[in-house]
């Protein structure tokens, strides 16, 4: 867990600095104490969901960027990626999954009979 909380912290510290926050803005606009945002900052804590979630919309920081922080968001890649299931309707998506999971398994070098 004390990953997790040193890559939350970095992110919203990166993201405060970014919108040239201080942490007392941030902890205002977030409606929580600049102390708790100090001690995220540093790795220190576990915050409730409501405070991350809080941290997260005051800053719009993507919660991949908190959540899967080996991902990279600025890869043109996964951008394109991203930009093409933003288009699709959830069905499209739905109908999509078997064959990005086969695709995978190709990719990742998994037997086509391993993918669901």
């Amino acid at each position: 867990m004390a990953e997790y909380s040193k890559y939350l912290g970095e992110s919203i510290y990166r993201n405060r600095k970014r919108q040239r926050m201080t942490q007392a803005e941030l902890a205002e606009k977030a409606g929580v104490t600049e102390q708790t945002i100090r001690k995220i900052e540093h790795g220190e804590g576990n915050p409730q969901l409501d405070v991350l979630c809080a941290l997260i919309t005051t800053l719009m920081i993507d919660p991949a960027e908190i959540f899967y922080p080996q991902a990279d968001p600025e890869d043109p890649a996964r951008k394109q990626l991203e930009i093409l299931l933003g288009d699709c309707t959830d069905e499209q998506i739905r109908d999509l999954l078997p064959v990005i999971e086969a695709a995978l398994g190709i990719v990742k070098g998994r037997s086509l009979t391993a993918v669901k």
